[in-house]
């Protein structure tokens, strides 16, 4: 028996290496590991038995907010059937490529948490399953990791799955699921080269996810994203609500912000979006100190959610976010020169070379010191190049992340700020490394 696991560890490894082989993620390489269409996806569903279509889900989409969203939403349907397991599949990881697949439920297991990520042993026997299709129709990374969160809740017979959207809507892999809800979260100028130009553009892919029948709740969204979304859910006949409706004896969202354990100023819109949803769900008022109100509050913990605003240590206070296009940045720095009260801030920053670098660039604080930084993959803008277009006056290249947050860290005094961010893959290299930085150097957790 003791030779079972590092086999199937190996096993593991290989598979997931192969599959980042023979299907490049969109995490990785970008516009070329995206795959718009369905035909594809339809057909992998089909092979495996159409498992998407037993699933009760809520689909989620947006530019900002929806990953939130959904952890939020996962946890307090957790709270909401103890007992159940509520599916969660989301992108991108940032440590453990099994975090995309989870199920969260109301009770602790045996290691004290109540998410549990796809085992080993499933993405194995996934590949195996698969390979020949796999191998005849060359389907996207997406398309790969979607197919194997719809068998895998399947097979967990969970009690509802939240679905998160990779791309867009319209397109994106998870649309062929019928959900009891659709949700949009947020509509801003991100992924430009594949959604469109205009709030008009990508509000019309993201509408895409609205299904005949089906309710919709729409976030905070521009007035002229929510005409195109509500032109579409009337043209589908789906009663539409804006974030705040259905919720009446709710305790309010500022109340829930100013507790919940996600920490950014976004959220309490996002946990506005939340009420409402679970108010069309059919959960009544959520009121504080209720199971699925502490549930909600916690859905970091409970779900095992990271990268959102989330701070590793105190002294000096470090502090890392995924949030990479114009929207996202505004809140995070404005957040930040709030929470720093006037103390010297050091910038770890990294970008995708596919975003809006400029406009982005000109959000970040000037009298902050810059260490300007690359993840892995070709997607990421050199550092050098960073420097030059940040134009910052203290800034510095540094183009290995580990190496950037460990530079960081030792020119910072206790009471400084370090700031990891710019890219989701900036972060979640700053996190594979962090146990390596509190080894070498003293900080107060």
């Amino acid at each position: 028996m003791p030779e079972i696991e590092p086999e199937l560890e190996k096993m593991y490894r290989e598979c997931v290496q192969r599959l980042y082989s023979i299907a490049p993620s969109f995490q990785k390489v970008g516009a070329l590991g995206y795959h718009p269409g369905l035909e594809t996806m339809s057909d992998f569903s089909a092979y495996l038995g159409n498992p998407h279509k037993s699933l009760t889900a809520v689909h989620i989409a947006g530019t900002n907010g929806k990953g939130s969203v959904a952890h939020m939403l996962a946890a307090a349907l957790a709270a909401e059937y103890p007992g159940e397991s509520i599916g969660l599949y989301t992108s991108p990881h940032l440590l453990d490529f099994r975090e995309r697949i989870k199920l969260v439920s109301a009770e602790a297991g045996e290691d004290g948490r109540h998410f549990t990520m796809i085992g080993k042993d499933d993405v194995v026997d996934f590949c195996r399953r698969t390979e020949a299709f796999m191998e005849e129709r060359s389907p996207s990374f997406f398309e790969i990791t979607t197919a194997m969160a719809f068998d895998y809740f399947k097979r967990k017979n969970v009690r509802m799955a939240v679905i998160e959207t990779g791309l867009g809507g319209r397109l994106d892999s998870t649309v062929i699921v019928t959900p009891q809800l659709s949700i949009i979260t947020s509509i801003g100028l991100d992924h430009k080269d594949m959604l469109g130009d205009t709030i008009e553009q990508i509000a019309f892919e993201k509408a895409g996810i609205i299904k005949p029948g089906v309710p919709v709740v729409v976030g905070d969204v521009p007035q002229e994203a929510f005409k195109v979304i509500s032109s579409k859910a009337e043209q589908c006949g789906s009663r539409l609500y804006r974030a705040g409706d259905m919720c009446e004896g709710c305790v309010s969202s500022e109340t829930a912000a100013a507790e919940a354990d996600l920490h950014s100023d976004c959220q309490e819109k996002n946990i506005r979006t939340v009420l409402t949803a679970l108010g069309v769900l059919g959960h009544g008022a959520v009121r504080k100190g209720s199971a699925v109100y502490e549930a909600m509050i916690r859905a970091a913990a409970v779900t095992g959610l990271r990268g959102r605003w989330e701070r590793l240590s105190s002294r000096p206070e470090v502090i890392c976010d995924i949030g990479h296009n114009v929207e996202a940045v505004s809140v995070s720095m404005r957040q930040l020169a709030a929470e720093a009260h006037g103390r010297h801030i050091i910038m770890v920053y990294g970008m995708a070379g596919d975003k809006d670098v400029e406009s982005v660039c000109r959000l970040l604080p000037d009298e902050a010191e810059y260490i300007m930084t690359q993840a892995s993959g070709s997607r990421a803008m050199p550092a050098e190049r960073l420097v030059e277009i940040a134009r910052k006056s203290n800034s510095i290249a540094v183009p290995d992340v580990e190496k950037a947050v460990g530079l960081a860290v030792s020119k910072a005094s206790a009471d400084d700020v370090v700031f990891i961010g710019g890219s989701s893959y900036v972060v979640a290299e700053a996190l594979a490394v962090w146990d390596k930085i509190l080894h070498n150097k003293n900080v107060s957790i």
